[in-house]
């Protein structure tokens, strides 16, 4: 019969977690995803990079309410409880109060474990997929942002100015700035041009213009080349949308490295093709596995805090009042859990307090739980 109870319980639980973070998640993800519309508007990307890139976005967004959605849920589910009597049949059945609590706990345990896979490894994997998108797509729609008397610079490098555009595509006074390196630029006027499709390719077709080669160290090597027609391919521009994996995309061992040299080690800068070690980045780095896997205990944490619920009668005219605290307490411990990894620097003694701080909480908590209940019985 224990046995039973405890099931139906967690199985509560479950399903109005699962509702609470996944609507908060959708809501979060349209928001989201409607400031992505940038990838499209200014950064000339397809539609297939967009929904590929904000659909990969979904599970970081799931993995940031999951502690806010498991403190909710279990708030509700244990007043729900109360409020029905359901309460009682835990009573009757010779489960105490602190066999509860420490259901609860466990329960909260397999949500941090969860929480600690999905941060460690599947969001950064996933983050960086979604980069990846970007880093090895086309800028599909460049070409449709092209507009009569404006200067598109949307592209890495690029610019171009048209005075007019027919209904047929046709451009007329044409200006392209090209930098081809950091020491050469073209600059290229036309008098009319269209761009020419074939397959995945784009071509600026030119005509009746001149290019300027400009160089940065010798202006006098400057030269003029006119041309009756001429083309300018548009297939190979780059983005400018940031290609460089983001410190959340990146392998935890790499963060473990940096922030080792630099904790423990040699204390040496070191360059990888994606990430540069550096004291700076070390810290950032430290603060970043700290939200990947520290932070995520507060889950545990939460989880008492709420169990405390368990010990105010709802006949007791203070209810309201001890039940609002708790409530209050539960959020002061979800932005402590937010708040905690910034107090993180290069002290060890500091770093280390911080790191024990949700353990010595709840040590304090679960033995001033467990006097409580000794008390009661």
């Amino acid at each position: 019969m224990e046995k039973i109870i405890f099931r139906k319980f967690f199985y509560d639980l479950l399903s109005f977690f699962l509702i609470t973070s996944i609507s908060l998640s959708l809501i979060t993800w349209i928001i989201q995803s409607v400031n992505y519309l940038d990838l499209i508007s200014n950064d000339g990307h397809g539609f297939k990079v967009y929904f590929a890139f904000v659909a990969l976005n979904f599970p970081k967004i799931f993995s940031k309410v999951i502690i806010f959605s498991y403190f909710i849920s279990l708030f509700y589910i244990i007043q729900k409880y109360q409020f029905s009597n359901e309460i009682l049949i835990f009573w009757t059945n010779g489960i105490s109060k602190i066999k509860l609590i420490n259901f609860i706990i466990k329960i909260s345990i397999i949500f941090t474990i969860i929480q600690l896979c999905i941060v460690y490894f599947v969001i950064p994997k996933l983050q960086d997929y979604s980069r990846d998108f970007i880093r090895t797509s086309n800028i599909d729609l460049f070409t449709s942002l092209i507009t009569e008397k404006k200067f598109i610079d949307t592209v890495k490098d690029f610019t171009i100015f048209v005075e007019e555009i027919d209904e047929q595509g046709n451009m007329k006074d044409i200006f392209l700035k090209d930098s081809i390196d950091k020491k050469n630029t073209q600059i290229i006027s036309a008098q009319s041009g269209k761009i020419i499709e074939q397959g995945s390719y784009k071509y600026l077709k030119l005509k009746f213009g001149q290019i300027l080669d400009m160089s940065k160290n010798n202006m006098e090597e400057s030269k003029v080349i006119k041309f009756n027609s001429t083309i300018f391919n548009l297939t190979n521009l780059k983005t400018k949308s940031t290609t460089f994996p983001k410190l959340q995309e990146l392998d935890s061992k790499i963060l473990i490295t940096c922030m080792n040299n630099f904790l423990f080690g040699d204390r040496q800068n070191y360059t990888l093709p994606t990430f540069q070690c550096s004291e700076n980045s070390s810290i950032k780095s430290t603060k970043e596995l700290f939200n990947r896997s520290i932070k995520q205990f507060y889950i545990i944490l939460i989880g008492l805090l709420t169990a405390l619920l368990i010990f105010i009668d709802v006949k007791n005219i203070k209810y309201s009042k001890y039940r609002n605290s708790i409530f209050l307490l539960g959020i002061l411990c979800l932005i402590l859990s937010e708040l905690n990894s910034e107090f993180l620097n290069m002290s060890l003694i500091n770093n280390f307090i911080m790191v024990l701080l949700p353990l010595m909480i709840f040590t304090f908590l679960y033995f001033k739980i467990f006097n409580m209940n000794r008390r009661n019985t």
